[in-house]
Formats: structure tokens, sequence, C-alpha cells
């Protein structure tokens, strides 16, 4: 454990700790420490499989049975696709995987008490790891929020403070608030790479279940980007890196953005209304890290329109798999993709919410003509 450090630029920064969580220049940084297959524990089940290959003590790792999601196989478009059904995690969405090693890593730093800032899944998660592990947790989520998120903070036990104003106001709240707070630990899933080391695992699971191999390509809904830096960092360990394509939704869109115009830094974007909530963050902090991604990988970025993102939900919810708007991105931009080029090669598109996190918009889809 004590082998990983912060990075910034690809150089050496400082020893892990949390207590830290921007540069001095309020730079996200990036996380170095073992990361091959060869460490993967075979005696082991789910996430703790992995410890060898994450920033956590596995003295204090609870996971809730996390890990080892079902890579089911199904069709988008005519054709064979593969669907990582992370929305079948214990809180219901990918974000368990990094919550579950964020929460591992604090308490084996001391916390107490942890501050997050989200619109839903992940304060869930956060949540329901902190209550697992004995920490208090404290939620800034926006006034705007879906509710039935926010009551699945509640019923784990956090306390959930609601903010006016646009995403990024709910994240200024939340860090003001840590700063204050010097018995809390400050952690967001938007800056921190513990939890994009946490959700790397999904990865890992694909080129297992896949054989030991990594696909042709894998279709990544994408917000702040943890799903993505996640992807990048545990195909990394297989040595097979598959194309990464980040997908967002068209109404709010700023990494598409950034990469349609070959820039080297994201600017932020004015976010219209998009039934995909969870993506809808005007500027994602890791946005260097993020295009440093898709370049590597031979990936792209790709918007999605909202009659397109409720074709595919419909397109998934016929095929059994019943997921919330933001889950369906990667359905949609490969629906897109696939109607303007061969698709030779398996594809995995990423699972990333429950549609039990979204019943009224569900019903409000179901009930147009």
């Amino acid at each position: 454990m004590f082998s990983w450090r912060y990075t910034l630029d690809g150089q050496d920064h400082a020893a892990l700790d949390e207590t830290v969580w921007r540069s001095q220049d309020g730079r996200p940084f990036d996380l170095q420490g073992p990361n091959s297959t060869d460490l993967i524990d075979p005696d082991h089940t789910g996430m703790e499989r992995y410890t060898a290959l994450l920033p956590v003590d596995r003295d204090h790792f609870t996971t809730l049975g996390a890990g080892m999601t079902p890579l089911v196989p199904g069709s988008l478009a005519g054709l064979p696709v593969y669907f990582k059904l992370d929305s079948l995690l214990p809180s219901g969405s990918f974000k368990d995987r990094g919550g579950a090693v964020s929460v591992a890593h604090l308490k084996s730093q001391g916390a107490t008490r942890i501050i997050v800032d989200s619109s839903g899944n992940a304060a869930a998660a956060m949540a329901a790891y902190s209550a697992a592990a004995g920490i208090e947790c404290v939620v800034y989520a926006p006034a705007s929020a879906s509710a039935g998120k926010l009551v699945q903070s509640r019923a784990y036990g956090a306390e959930v403070r609601l903010i006016d104003g646009p995403r990024e106001a709910v994240a200024e709240a939340a860090q003001t608030a840590g700063d204050a707070d010097e018995g809390a630990f400050y952690v967001s899933h938007n800056w921190s790479p513990v939890f994009a080391e946490g959700v790397k695992t999904w990865a890992l699971e694909v080129w297992e279940q896949l054989d030991r191999q990594s696909p042709e390509r894998v279709f990544v809904p994408t917000g702040g980007g943890s799903a993505l830096m996640g992807a990048y960092r545990g195909f990394q360990a297989t040595a097979e890196i598959p194309a990464i394509v980040a997908c967002q939704p068209a109404a709010c869109a700023p990494l598409v953005a950034a990469w349609d115009a070959g820039a080297t830094t994201i600017s932020p974007v004015e976010p219209e209304t998009t039934i995909a909530e969870g993506a809808r963050i005007a500027y994602p902090p890791r946005d260097t890290l993020l295009l440093d991604v898709l370049r590597a990988s031979h990936g792209a970025a790709q918007a999605v329109s909202e009659e397109a993102l409720i074709g595919a939900l419909r397109a998934l919810w016929r095929q059994g798999i019943y997921v919330e708007p933001t889950a369906a991105l990667g359905a949609a931009a490969f629906i897109d993709a696939a109607t303007r080029q061969e698709m030779p090669g398996a594809t995995v598109i990423l699972i990333t919410g429950n549609g039990l996190k979204a019943t009224d918009t569900v019903e409000a889809l179901l009930g147009q003509n």
C-alpha cells in the first residue's frame, strides 16, 4: 500500500493521503501503484480478487459482496454485444466499486466522518460503504436531484444537505465544509484517483470473463469520468487496452466538444435539460486526464440525442435489462456508431445504474406515445 503515490503530469508528487485531494494549483491527481493481472488473487471472489492492485488494506476492505457482475450477451442495431451489468451492484450502480475502495482507504487513515458531493449514485454508494464501515457520511446534493436517489442515502444513515444552484455550487459547498471541519475527510468521485482505482475492477472482471482477453472496444457513459478512468486503468493492467468510447448526452457534452475540437483541455458548457442527469456535469475536473485516456486507447467521444437515448432505453428494457437513463448512454452511442461503421470484434457496453433508481422518469417515458 505504501508504494502508491500521487502523480502530476506523470511525475511523482506525494505519498497517498486522502487529506490532500487536489494539487496546490487546483488540478486533480493521478495515482500510480501496482497494476498487473499477475497480482489477481484466485483464492478470493468479487473485488477482493484485486486488492493487490488497489490502494487498500484488505483488513479495512468491506465490499458488501460487490464484484464480478454478470457479462451477458445481447444485441443492439442487429449486432452482438456484451453488457456489463454493474447496475446489479449492492447500491445499484458502478459507483459501488469506487465507494468500497475509497471508504476502505479512508478507514485506514482513521476517518470517522466523510463529506461527499453527488447528485445520486455516488452519494448512495459512499453512504452504503460508510454505514458498513461505521463511518459518518454527509452528502451535499443539488436541490434539483431526484428525490428517490437521495432517499437511498438517507436510508443508509447519511445526512443529506441540499444546495441550490448548479452542480458546481454543490461541489464548492462540500469542499468548503470539508476545509472547515477538521474532523472530516472530503472525498469526491469526480476528483479522487482512489475512487477511480476502485472503478477499474469492472474492466479487470471483463478481461477475466472474456477468457483473459480484452474486447475490441468498450462504450462508457461519462459524466465526471471515473468509469472512463477506471476502464483505462483496468485494461492497462492487462496490456491489451481496447478502444474506449466516452458517451455523453448532447445536452451536456463538454468532453465531446473538446475531443471534436482536438483540444488538450475541456471548456465548461452550459448544461441543457437531459434525462441522463448523472452525466449532467458541465466541467469534469479530470479534463486533461480524460482526453489523454481517449488518445492513449485510440478511442473517441460521442454525444447522443435525447431521442436516441430513449430509443436505447427501450431496446435495453426489451432485453430484460432494466436501467436508468444515464446507464443507456453507452448503448445509444453504440447504436449510432453501428449505423456509420463496421463493428468487428467484441464490444462491451458498461451498464452503470439500475432502473429502480429512476422510477418516476421511467414511468413518464412509458406513458409517452
